[in-house]
């Protein structure tokens, strides 16, 4: 696994042809702007959705996750979590979460940095998801409610 340092953000460079994840980006928006992470395994809706909207619904447990930077698997909680700082030895400089002026950079960053496939955002009190791939059946490429979301695809 690469890294890369482009225009200051660090990122995971998953091998392409080789990568059986589901690369994943965790975020919050504030009044300051957005900050996020990577999740590197299991990305997918009815497990790091599932997670984050059981699990991490209130602004306190978020900007915990969050503070921890960039994370191998997600889990449903804190201590469970695989963080690439904490558990596996990694600087914390390289890990810790990028500061976006907003959602387009978000956007930009997840997709044409990290590679991802899902973004799971934490705005005004409620988890946002959105999905480059389309299998949440939104053609229309925004965020959507990730309750919405998980009832359309798990139901």
């Amino acid at each position: 696994m690469l890294i890369s340092k482009e225009m200051g953000l660090w990122c995971r460079k998953p091998n392409k042809k080789n990568n059986m994840a589901t690369r994943s980006i965790i975020a919050k928006l504030d009044d300051k702007g957005v900050q996020a992470i990577y999740c590197h395994n299991d990305g997918y809706l009815s497990n790091n959705g599932k997670i984050l909207d059981q699990h991490y619904a209130n602004e306190v447990k978020v900007d915990n996750l969050i503070a921890q930077g960039d994370c191998s698997s997600l889990k449903d909680t804190i201590e469970d979590t695989i963080f690439y700082h904490r558990d596996k030895g990694d600087c914390y400089e390289g890990v810790k979460a990028t500061n976006l002026n907003n959602e387009t950079k978000l956007l930009e960053f997840a997709f044409e940095e990290c590679d991802a496939e899902v973004v799971y955002m934490f705005a005004y009190g409620s988890w946002y998801v959105y999905d480059n791939s389309d299998k949440i059946g939104n053609s229309s490429y925004q965020f959507i409610e990730l309750e919405e979301a998980l009832y359309n695809v798990l139901a």
